[in-house]
């Protein structure tokens, strides 16, 4: 059930979010940076985890402006 959300990683030692992005094909920027704030929130050392939620909205925001300009 839900096979889609499920990789097979055993061949790897380890997985960072760029792994991640590549196992699951995530190729809109703003998709990729969005995750990676998402994924290790508050723990980078220069932001907190209010400032990286609020970075993951602006940069959905903007995911949807350019939607937008595309079919202008």
């Amino acid at each position: 059930m839900h096979d889609h959300y499920k990789k097979d990683v055993s061949h790897l030692k380890m997985i960072d979010v760029y792994r991640i992005i590549d196992l699951y094909g995530i190729t809109n920027p703003c998709d990729q940076h969005a995750l990676k704030k998402i994924l290790v929130s508050g723990e980078r050392g220069h932001k907190d985890i209010i400032q990286d939620t609020q970075d993951v909205i602006d940069t959905m925001k903007r995911k949807l402006e350019m939607f937008a300009e595309n079919v202008k």
